[in-house]
């Protein structure tokens, strides 16, 4: 059993009176076009348990799901493919309870971390979020967990299980340090990065070097204002590997408009992606830790705006600069109440063979999330 797991069971033990429970359920029905070029429909359920814990410098956390999928995505014949995949993880915690032709339920742990934090230094060790990078649409930035804007949900990350310490010298800056072990039957690479961040005057900025397998790792990511306005830059090079040198771009500014149209505040996001390992996935194993794509310049726009203190409708719009092809995804969600949230929502790519979203299928789903 893996060492910060019975380090959580101990403290449970101990530590009984300083336990939470919590829970979210969501269930998403969606309808899509398979790899058939059928329409399909298709019901995700997903019940995510959490418990948290502590006392004094230590913390933890357990967030162990159970995701059924039925309809007609696990007839699809692509998913099979996809299941066979690996979730790119050094623990395998995930399996099957029942597969049949279609329904597939598997159970999975989400998080599960322990945390020491006192003064100045922070070391977490076990599956977690590490989120870097300030780009509202892409971040190269992110080895670790990046995900791709066109994703179903692009708000589950699956985490990684590494060891995550920070020194904080000042009230913004400090320096950290990550390490991730391999798993070369998940093609999981190496990774370690020691990242320095801080904030000068009015500006972000964070600057990390490490390793990914065998690249070299330089990234730097910047934020700074520009009026009433935020600009953003996010770049990393790197050297080595198996793809070669290749580096990665995003620039943007994003901001709020107001007036007499937007009187609650139009938020407005925009993002130019260049891409130097473009098209290169596609002739050699795909992988889990970094931005992929076809094209090697990408334009994106988010906006978001709260129609009433309950209703949001927000729009991603991804345009191909050199091929034509577009990837529209609108939104409108309903608090319906403090602990449940209804939202319905499409993804509407369209482009020309090989271009960077003629891959993709149109979508159609709503989704409930219910907390407690």
């Amino acid at each position: 059993m893996p060492l910060f797991l019975v380090a959580l069971l101990f403290l449970t033990a101990h530590q009984a009176q300083a336990v939470e429970l919590s829970g979210r359920y969501t269930n998403l029905l969606f309808q899509h076009k398979d790899s058939r070029n059928q329409y399909v429909t298709s019901d995700l359920n997903r019940l995510r348990l959490t418990v948290d814990g502590g006392e004094h410098a230590w913390q933890w956390r357990l967030s162990y799901d159970h995701e059924l999928l039925y309809g007609g995505a696990v007839r699809d014949p692509a998913f099979a493919q996809l299941r066979q995949r690996p979730d790119p993880t050094w623990l395998d915690l995930n399996a099957n309870i029942v597969h049949s032709a279609s329904i597939d339920w598997r159970h999975n742990l989400y998080r599960g971390w322990i945390q020491y934090k006192a003064e100045a230094w922070d070391v977490v060790l076990g599956r977690q979020r590490i989120a870097w990078g300030s780009g509202r649409i892409w971040n190269p930035t992110d080895r670790f967990n990046p995900v791709q804007p066109t994703a179903l949900e692009p708000d589950q990350k699956l985490g990684v299980d590494a060891a995550y310490m920070t020194h904080s010298y000042s009230d913004f800056g400090s320096i950290q340090l990550v390490a991730a072990p391999p798993q070369s039957n998940r093609a999981l690479n190496r990774k370690w990065a020691l990242r320095w961040q801080d904030t000068i005057e009015q500006t972000d900025m964070a600057l990390w070097l490490g390793e990914v397998g065998e690249e070299r790792v330089l990234a730097v990511d910047v934020t700074g204002n520009v009026a009433d306005a935020a600009a953003r830059l996010e770049w990393q090079q790197s050297w080595g590997g198996k793809q070669g040198g290749f580096g990665q771009l995003v620039v943007g500014i994003d901001g709020t408009l107001t007036g007499q149209l937007f009187t609650e505040g139009l938020y407005v996001a925009v993002e130019y992606f260049y891409n130097g390992l473009a098209g290169l996935h596609a002739k050699q194993l795909i992988q889990s830790d970094i931005l992929q794509s076809n094209s090697r310049q990408l334009l994106g726009m988010l906006m978001a705006y709260d129609l009433t203190p309950l209703w949001r409708t927000e729009l991603v719009w991804l345009l191909d600069l050199e091929k034509p092809s577009m990837f529209i995804a609108p939104s409108l969600r309903w608090s319906v109440s403090d602990n449940m949230d209804a939202t319905i929502f499409s993804q509407l790519p369209t482009g020309s063979a090989g271009s960077e979203f003629s891959g993709l299928n149109e979508l159609f789903a709503v989704k409930l999330e219910y907390y407690f």
